[in-house]
Formats: C-alpha cells, structure tokens, sequence
C-alpha cells in the first residue's frame, strides 16, 4: 500500500497541482485549461487524486459512460513521485469503491506495461493517429 488518501478533488482545489499533472497528460498544453473547466463543471467527468503530506501528487480522470462502463481519462503523477506506485493504487482504489464496473483507458505503445502490470487486458485498436498505434486497456468487474 502506498502511503497517501485518495480523494474526490472538488473544484478550487490544488488548482496549480492539478493544471501541472495534466500537463504531463497531453502533448499540446493549449487545452489543458478547457479540460480543467470540464472536470470543475463534472457531469460525467470525475477528477481524483492522491494527497500525501497535504501536497497533490497525482490524478485520475474518469468519464462515467453509464452506470458499468468508466474510462480513465486522465493520468497523472507528479516527476519526482513517480515508480512509487501511486498510479497503480489510484486505479486499485477506485476499482474497489466502485466493483461491478468495467474500467478501460485508451493508450500508446508507452503506457500499455502499466497497464497491463495493474490488471488491464490489452487490445490493439492499430494506427489511430498516422504512425501511432493506440490500445484499449479493458480491467472487468472481476479483475
């Protein structure tokens, strides 16, 4: 277990923390400010996150789909908090609150080992994007 609590974020938060972690997401920063707006305005957008020492130190976006299906969105933790485990026990912990959903994230080629390590099955979607290859990381009710 990672030490650290997994939070709910609510809008007015850790803005800069947060606006940072999605940076690390998204190759073009331009919209990083829309999708922060997206989560503040929630609907089906959810925006996690994992405090440790009163510091936010990483993010999970969701996208509830419907009642069984949510998506990761968003993943992020913090440079120097990385290889701690701290993603994997943001996906662990959101899986065991919410147990009779199908959780799935798209991906490249560079995060389908972390998936795969934090019980995603992994199914190629092909070239998406002109030579980048995407996957679809599917973690059942049972995983």
């Amino acid at each position: 277990m990672v030490d650290g609590q997994f939070i709910r974020w609510q809008e007015g938060k850790y803005r800069n923390a947060i606006i940072e972690l999605l940076g690390l997401c998204m190759e073009t920063s331009h919209r990083i400010e829309q999708i922060y707006m997206q989560y503040a305005a929630g609907h089906s957008l959810r925006l996690y996150g994992w405090v440790q020492a009163d510091q936010l130190v990483g993010i999970m976006g969701i996208h509830v789909h419907s009642d069984v299906l949510h998506e990761i969105t968003h993943l992020a933790v913090m440079l120097d908090h990385q290889q701690a485990g701290i993603g994997r026990q943001m996906i662990q912990t959101y899986h065991s609150e919410h147990s009779s959903i199908q959780l799935f994230a798209e991906t490249d080629r560079e995060a389908v080992g972390f998936y795969r390590q934090s019980g995603f099955a992994i199914y190629s979607l092909g070239e998406r994007y002109l030579g980048v290859e995407r996957f679809r990381c599917v973690r059942s009710v049972d995983s």
